[in-house]
């Protein structure tokens, strides 16, 4: 499960503590590095158990909420029958596992249902970041134009010029191509028809040539820009689709032409691209705010 960096806890000042009438001299669990009693251990746990699930672990045995919350196994019982008890988890009855429950879901659902794409994503294009150490952006189509939402910079090389608000024409970019790519057909032709035409670089290809790639990037899940936009970088894309199955951005990784050849590339980052944004499409809720259109 993705992961944002930690944050540090606003700990309650002296006026809070008055108010109250939260004295700190309980002599329960504290967080590491915070105030001793104001860290309730078993609500830790019980969090702890819940964040173990993800899309690849949709079941835990009752040694992996044990795990999960550091405990011994008949105190994972416990755990586990209080969250089923309030409707945050569900026993299989076959297997005597724990799943989501209706409650769970439901709070997952109504946080995602107020943010927009780029703050859903964020998470997700940092640890693309993180593991790839590349520069990682999300766009979103706006007519015949891609438009770059959200940028995660390489901290280790020089990045491409593209920002937040950039506006490129759609067939000229990876990030357009692989929106192009989950289209309906008449749809994909008419934006490129309408996309402007921009020969940025000699290596950029003609619109004739991305409606003739199309099919090939459908079925391989990912573009590539080969130094189309820029002579001192390539790109792959991947898509972002909606519970729909509409297309609804996507997000490329740039890395410098000096350092990694096209194929080099496509054997080693365009994997962890596709898995990215399949890993950010499985959360996105219906008619997510900030989302492309045609």
């Amino acid at each position: 499960m993705v992961r944002r960096a930690a944050e540090s806890v606003p700990e309650p000042d002296a006026a809070e503590e008055e108010a109250t009438g939260a004295v700190d001299d309980s002599p329960g669990a504290s967080a590491e590095g915070g105030r001793p009693g104001y860290y309730i251990a078993a609500i830790g746990r019980a969090l702890a158990v819940l964040d173990a699930f993800s899309p690849e672990r949709p079941e835990l045995a009752l040694r992996d909420v044990a795990a999960a919350a550091d405990v011994t196994q008949p105190s994972a019982l416990r755990i586990g029958y209080t969250l089923v008890r309030e409707g945050f988890l569900v026993r299989n009855p076959l297997t005597k596992g724990y799943r989501l429950g209706p409650k769970a879901i439901s709070v997952g659902m109504a946080t995602l249902g107020s943010m927009t794409l780029p703050e859903i994503a964020e998470p997700y294009l940092v640890d693309l970041r993180d593991r790839t150490g590349e520069t990682v952006k999300l766009a979103i189509h706006h007519g015949a134009t891609v438009v770059f939402v959200s940028r995660v910079p390489s901290l280790q090389h020089p990045s491409s010029a593209h920002h937040i608000g950039t506006r490129l024409p759609i067939h000229a970019t990876s990030l357009g191509r692989a929106i192009l790519a989950r289209l309906p057909e008449d749809d994909a032709e008419r934006l490129v028809a309408e996309s402007a035409e921009a020969q940025l670089t000699a290596r950029a290809p003609s619109r004739e040539a991305v409606l003739a790639e199309l099919p090939r990037i459908r079925e391989r899940g990912y573009a590539v820009n080969d130094q189309g936009t820029s002579l001192e970088h390539r790109s792959v894309a991947a898509p972002l689709v909606g519970p729909d199955g509409a297309v609804v951005g996507a997000v490329n990784l740039s890395v410098s032409a000096h350092r990694m050849s096209a194929k080099e590339m496509e054997a080693t980052l365009a994997p962890e691209v596709v898995a990215d944004a399949e890993a950010i499409s499985a959360v996105l809720p219906p008619d997510v705010q900030g989302r492309g259109w045609s």
